[in-house]
């Protein structure tokens, strides 16, 4: 219960993760990790998504012309020289044991050649970009990888990495929300229930060699992972292991729309440019905790984020950046854990940059964040301490009517086979608008 009071080095891709845990190196903010992971503070507005499709998870179907598209902004500096590669792993983001002339044809590594300077903004920026795979750098082979974009092609220099995934169609895949058999989260948790059919495809193993992850929107710190089957039937497989596979419902996520930086929306007190620290601020009105029985049936993008600008007709390069500071009243602070800030505009990552701070004069959790103008989706979560999963219930509220997306991938490491191929991928959502 809560307490609240009144390469090119080759044989480095071998590594296991927790290999390099062990390593102190590890805990170096440049050491590369197999993870969506931003290494340097003015790299900003990371976005990896299947091409022209903005709000989209970077997941594409093998050999059949799919793309991704990167972009990003580098912060006051002068035009660098980036590179970028592939990296297999295995269906828990451990690096493979197949080199790259396996899985890559073509080229190991491409030059990003695409970027454009900002105009007319405040914030001075180099906007990237570039699509993969493409003619020179194709993919062979499905399953997880990593996208790896570094300085000088030094890949000791990582500047970014991202998660990806190339799916194979081999099988289908039957997934429904329902309420979750246990009593007390019927109210406040979804449960997914899922059967696999594989008429075409033969599976031996399915309890040893073959594996389901689920992904709630966009988030990986509740993913379920490594999920077996509770029935075997004929070509049939059938999962629905009670509690094994719920997820906290959430609420509909709270917006921030910082497209104009002259008007000011509903949610907004203040927008004014400072000469000192030469940065826009937007102040946001402070936000109220969400109770239990407050569910809030509002449109939402599922904690997604999309670049746009008023004054301005290219958002990559004519969208200025703004210091947007935002509260979240409570009474009391929360001494078991913190605050965090989080959705798209944190990376859906979990660090102490995003955590607020407890402010007991005005009775607020506060913290500010540089974003690219855009209309934003967040939540404010709660982590127990020495947790690594963030909990709705105590801020936003937990509501098993609230709208999420599900994305299932299904592995299969076959006999013989040295990798986790990808042989299914299902995109299902709680409730139809």
């Amino acid at each position: 219960m809560r307490t609240v009071f009144t390469f090119f080095c080759f044989p480095f891709f071998l590594f296991p993760l927790l290999a390099l845990a062990q390593n102190d190196d590890y805990f170096d903010e440049t050491y590369l990790r197999y993870e969506d992971r931003t290494y340097q503070p003015n790299i900003k507005t990371v976005q990896f998504h299947i091409k022209n499709v903005p709000l989209s998870l970077p997941v594409i179907k093998l050999g059949v012309g799919e793309q991704l598209e990167m972009h990003f902004d580098e912060l006051n500096a002068e035009y660098q020289n980036y590179t970028y590669t592939i990296i297999h792993c295995d269906r828990n983001w451990n690096p493979s044991n197949i080199p790259q002339q396996e899985y890559i044809d073509g080229f190991l590594e491409e030059t990003i050649i695409n970027y454009d300077f900002s105009f007319n903004t405040v914030q001075q920026y180099i906007h990237y970009s570039f699509s993969v795979p493409n003619q020179n750098l194709r993919i062979k082979l499905s399953g997880n990888y990593i996208l790896m974009v570094y300085r000088n092609f030094n890949r000791d220099e990582p500047i970014i990495t991202r998660r990806f995934r190339v799916y194979e169609d081999l099988i289908t895949i039957d997934a429904r929300v329902r309420l979750p058999m246990e009593i007390g989260k019927r109210r406040t948790h979804q449960q997914i229930n899922v059967e696999i059919n594989h008429p075409d495809y033969q599976i031996r193993n399915p309890f040893g060699d073959l594996a389901i992850h689920i992904q709630q929107n966009y988030r990986w710190d509740n993913i379920k992972t490594d999920l077996k089957p509770m029935f075997v039937k004929d070509k049939q497989l059938i999962y629905n292991n009670m509690g094994d596979v719920v997820f906290e419902g959430s609420n509909e996520f709270r917006w921030i729309d910082t497209r104009s930086l002259r008007y000011q929306p509903e949610n907004v007190t203040n927008i004014w440019y400072d000469p000192d620290s030469m940065k826009n601020h937007v102040f946001m009105l402070p936000d109220k905790v969400f109770s239990k029985d407050h569910y809030r049936n509002v449109p939402d993008i599922n904690g997604a984020y999309s670049i746009d600008v008023r004054e301005g007709n290219d958002p990559t390069r004519d969208a200025d950046y703004a210091l947007v500071h935002m509260q979240l009243r409570m009474d009391d602070p929360v001494m078991d854990g913190g605050i965090y800030l989080f959705g798209g505009l944190t990376d859906w990552q979990i660090r102490p940059e995003h955590r607020l701070d407890y402010n007991a004069r005005d009775k607020v959790y506060e913290g500010e964040i540089y974003l690219k103008q855009g209309y934003y989706n967040y939540q404010y979560i709660y982590v127990r301490d020495g947790e690594t999963e963030g909990e709705t219930e105590l801020t936003e509220g937990s509501f098993f009517d609230a709208r999420q997306i599900y994305t299932l991938y299904v592995y299969h490491q076959q006999m013989g086979s040295r990798y986790d191929r990808l042989i299914g991928h299902s995109i299902i959502t709680s409730q139809t608008w």
